[in-house]
C-alpha cells in the first residue's frame, strides 16, 4: 500500500453495532490498537439507520441478533436498497455457524464475516482488507468521473470543429448548395473531421478526413489538422497542391505509423464542375440528376503523413441537381454478425433507389442502413457527408 492509501485506511469512519456494551468496547479497543481512530458505537440497528447519513461510514461492523427491533439480516437489506450504501463494506460479527444462515446473510447484502469469539489479528486483517478495497474503489470511481468529464469537454471541443449552421446557410445562399452530415465517433471522441468553406464567389471547398485508429490519439491529430485547414493559403483553391502542402506539414507532426485519409474538393457552381484530390480516401459517389444513375469517383493517392507525395487535381461535371456523397471507411469496412460487409455497389444502388430524396433524407437513409447492417459492431469512427446542388 502507498502511504496515502494507508493514511486513508486508518482515517476511515467505522461503525460498530452491537447490543452488548462490552462487545462494542472490545471491538473499538482492538481496532484502536491497529491505528484506527474514527468510531461510532451503537446499540441497535435503528440507531444505525438514523445516524449513518451524518457519520458517512467507510465500514460497518454489525451483529446479527438483537433482543428487539430489526435484526442484522434485515438491516443489511435496507442499507443495500440505498444507492449510497451499495458498495459499503458490512462485516457481520456473529457466532452463527449454520451454512444456510451465512448464505442468507450474503443474500441480504453482507460483505464478510468475523466469527465469535473474535480473534484480534483476524479482525484487524479483515477490516484492513475491506477498507483497502473500499478506498481503491472510491479512487477508481473518482478517476472515472474525472476522465468522463474531460472526455465530455473534449467531445464538445471536437464538435466545435464541425461546420456551424451559419456556414451551411452561407453555402446555400451564395452557391445553392445544400449540405448535411452524420458524425458517429466509435468512442467518446474520434479521428474523423469534415468541413466546408466558401473560398470564392461560386466556389465552396468541402473536405472529409479520416485519421488512422480512433479515440484520443486520432482526435488529437484531427485537432492538429483542423488548425492547418483554418489557415488561408493560395493552395486552398487547388486541391492537389493543397493536399501536397498538408502532407508536408503532417509529415513533421504525426508519429510513425499514423496517417490520414482525406478528400478535398471544390464545387464550382459557375463552371458546373467538381475539382478534387484524394489521399487514400474511400471512393466518393456522385448521383447524376439527369440520368438518375450514380457513379463512384476512382483514382486515389497514398495517405497523408507517410512520405513525400505529390497529389493531382481531378475534375468531373457537377450539374444542378447532382448529389455528392462522402463517407469514411467504417461505412464499408464494418462486417455484420454474419461477416458480410456493405459494398460500394450496394451504396450506389441505395443512392440510386433514393434519387428523389432530399440531401437530409439521403443522409439519414445511409446512416440508418449501416446501423441496421452492423449495429453495435461498428468499431471505427463513421462520418457521412451529403452535398447537393
Amino acid at each position: 500500500m502507498t502511504n496515502e492509501l494507508s493514511r486513508q485506511i486508518l482515517d476511515s469512519h467505522i461503525v460498530i453495532v452491537d447490543d452488548i456494551e462490552i462487545n462494542r468496547l472490545f471491538l473499538e479497543k482492538t481496532l484502536r490498537a491497529c491505528g484506527f481512530h474514527n468510531f461510532l458505537c451503537l446499540a441497535s440497528t435503528k440507531e444505525l439507520l438514523v445516524k449513518i447519513k451524518d457519520f458517512q461510514p467507510d465500514l460497518v461492523l454489525l451483529d446479527i441478533l438483537f433482543p428487539s427491533g430489526m435484526d442484522g439480516f434485515d438491516c443489511c437489506e435496507v442499507l443495500r436498497r440505498d444507492e449510497s450504501y451499495r458498495d459499503l463494506p458490512i462485516l457481520i460479527e456473529t457466532s452463527i455457524v449454520e451454512p444456510e444462515l451465512r448464505v442468507k446473510a450474503f443474500k441480504k447484502g453482507a460483505t464478510d464475516f468475523v466469527s465469535k469469539p473474535i480473534d484480534p489479528a483476524e479482525l484487524c486483517a479483515r477490516v484492513n482488507v475491506h477498507l483497502e478495497k473500499r478506498h481503491s474503489l472510491k479512487a477508481l470511481q473518482l478517476y472515472k468521473s474525472r476522465v468522463e468529464a474531460e472526455l465530455e469537454n473534449a467531445r464538445q471541443l471536437q464538435r466545435g470543429l464541425l461546420p456551424e449552421p451559419e456556414q451551411m446557410k452561407e453555402c446555400e445562399q451564395c452557391c445553392g448548395l445544400t449540405i448535411d452530415a452524420a458524425f458517429y465517433p466509435s468512442s467518446e471522441i474520434g479521428g474523423d473531421l469534415w468541413g466546408v468553406q466558401t473560398i470564392f464567389p461560386y466556389q465552396v471547398a468541402l473536405w472529409l478526413v479520416d485519421f488512422s485508429g480512433h479515440g484520443m490519439v486520432s482526435a488529437l491529430n484531427a485537432f492538429r489538422l483542423h488548425a492547418y485547414l483554418k489557415e488561408h493559403v493560395p493552395e486552398a483553391a487547388r486541391p492537389g497542391a493543397y493536399l501536397s502542402q498538408l502532407n508536408d506539414k503532417l509529415l513533421n507532426v504525426l508519429p510513425r505509423g499514423q496517417f490520414a485519409s482525406m478528400f478535398y474538393g471544390i464545387v464550382d457552381t459557375q463552371s458546373n464542375q467538381l475539382f478534387f484530390a484524394r489521399a487514400y480516401m474511400t471512393n466518393p459517389i456522385i448521383l447524376h440528376s439527369s440520368t438518375g444513375k450514380a457513379e463512384k469517383l476512382k483514382g486515389s493517392a497514398p495517405p497523408l503523413g507517410v512520405g513525400m507525395h505529390f497529389y493531382s487535381t481531378q475534375t468531373v461535371p457537377f450539374l444542378s441537381g447532382d448529389v455528392l456523397v462522402l463517407y469514411s471507411d467504417a461505412l464499408i469496412e464494418t462486417a455484420n454478425a454474419a461477416g458480410v460487409f456493405m459494398t460500394e455497389e450496394y451504396l450506389i444502388t441505395l443512392v440510386e433507389e433514393n434519387a428523389s430524396a432530399s440531401v437530409f433524407e439521403l443522409k439519414d437513409i445511409l446512416f440508418k442502413s449501416v446501423k441496421e447492417h452492423a449495429g453495435d459492431l461498428i468499431c471505427d469512427d463513421l462520418t457521412i457527408v451529403v452535398c447537393g446542388r
